[in-house]
């Protein structure tokens, strides 16, 4: 009588898979445990690597921890007879459509000086490289914003217009033949476009605004300066933005590179002013819940920013296990997991199907990482981190890999 033949998968069969020729030479540092943190596989989890977006759990679960899940931002707005002032804590959701209601409300002839109190203004993080400030997923970071400082360039009758509005920045348009090519240069505020342009109404790029608290305070009035001082009495209106949680939820499956920054900065701004430096204050104090809060060896996190655009980060991916099963435990557990791209939606909605895996993508050049929950086909939940750093592959072999971890994982 011949039985079935049954593939069980287990660390060996782990280890084949993390030493696959393509990674030859690579950084692989791989863990799994289960939720009360015992380690069931580790290779290389201690070393030192580069997390990309991974970068977003440490920012997202700081910010839940120090801002509660149902914290509200509020912008409180004064209209005085000469002038706008405006004193925002942060609120990475606030939208240009709100700002334009506001504007209406006050009923605002858009002739006054505005003047605005920020918690936080650091533009473009210090450790940022340049070729990626024109993109939308680099927008400079600032308390006072709207649509995570981004705008959009559209084709319309055959010709670029920017929209909302253009927030001074210029478009020159020169028709060729080919395909649309899209030149931004952020500290010129100049745009220029070649090729040929649909005849229908089509969006081009979504780009960054080149400084989003003067774009936003734009729609007020007709200049910008900052400011310390509030008026002392009551705004004249109050916008009040989404919770933490709606923040984390906004964040986490689409990988938002500015709402990580903006809940970096607001999570460490509840300790106490930034100060001139905000993330030289921030890192430390995120640092500070890594290591107090979570309980994660010091040496093993280096903080640079919040969303893991910046190439001076690392973690370990014994320190990534250490946090996802410590928010696991938290009373936030089950929406913090809930929060995570899953098979199907945000960044893994065309990978692992079918697996049941609860986590957080994270992609730069030559950087892939995995991190989150994963209910394995017996029915165990487990924490499984895999982060790959210079691989010479290409990135989607890598997330291939990765992937083949999992679905091995799963199996057992």
């Amino acid at each position: 009588m011949f039985l079935p033949y049954l593939v069980i998968s287990g660390p060996a069969d782990y280890d084949r898979i993390l030493a696959n020729p393509k990674l030859e030479g690579a950084i692989v540092s791989a863990i799994v445990t289960d939720l009360d943190g015992k380690t069931l596989y580790e290779h290389n989890s201690n070393l030192h690597v580069v997390p990309a977006s991974n970068q977003k759990l440490l920012s997202n679960a700081f910010a839940l921890w120090e801002l509660g899940p149902d914290y509200r931002p509020k912008t409180s707005i004064w209209k005085l007879p000469n002038r706008v002032v405006i004193d925002s804590t942060g609120d990475p959701l606030m939208t240009y459509a709100q700002l334009k209601q506001a504007r209406s409300d006050l009923r605002l002839g858009g002739n006054l000086p505005v003047f605005v109190k920020e918690s936080y203004a650091p533009q473009i993080p210090d450790s940022w490289e340049f070729d990626d400030l024109p993109n939308r997923y680099s927008a400079p970071v600032c308390a006072f914003t709207f649509d995570q400082g981004a705008f959009k360039l559209w084709s319309k009758d055959s010709k670029p217009v920017l929209l909302p509005q253009a927030f001074g920045v210029r478009v020159d348009f020169s028709p060729s033949k080919g395909e649309p090519q899209i030149k931004y240069d952020t500290f010129a505020r100049h745009i220029r476009v070649t090729g040929t342009l649909p005849t229908t109404f089509r969006e081009l790029d979504t780009l960054a605004l080149p400084k989003p608290d003067e774009a936003a305070a734009s729609i007020f009035g007709k200049s910008f300066a900052q400011t310390e001082e509030l008026p002392q009495s009551p705004p004249d209106l109050v916008l009040t933005g989404g919770t933490t949680l709606d923040m984390v939820v906004a964040c986490l499956p689409p990988s938002d590179n500015n709402i990580a920054e903006n809940l970096l900065l607001m999570g460490a701004r509840k300790l106490g002013e930034l100060g001139s430096a905000p993330y030289v204050t921030a890192r430390k104090r995120l640092e500070d819940f890594m290591s107090h809060v979570v309980g994660t060896p010091p040496n093993e996190i280096h903080v640079f920013d919040g969303s893991g655009l910046s190439r001076h980060n690392y973690v370990t991916t014994h320190a990534l296990a250490k946090l996802l099963t410590w928010a696991n435990r938290q009373p936030t557990g089950p929406a913090w997991r809930a929060a995570l791209a899953q098979p199907g939606k945000g960044t893994l909605s065309n990978r692992l199907k079918g697996v049941a895996f609860q986590a957080k993508t994270g992609s730069l050049d030559m950087v892939a990482s995995l991190s989150g929950y994963l209910t394995t086909n017996s029915g165990k939940t487990v924490v499984v981190s895999i982060i790959l750093n210079e691989y010479s592959c290409s990135a989607s072999e890598a997330r291939g890999v990765a992937d083949e971890l999992i679905k091995a994982v799963a199996a057992n």
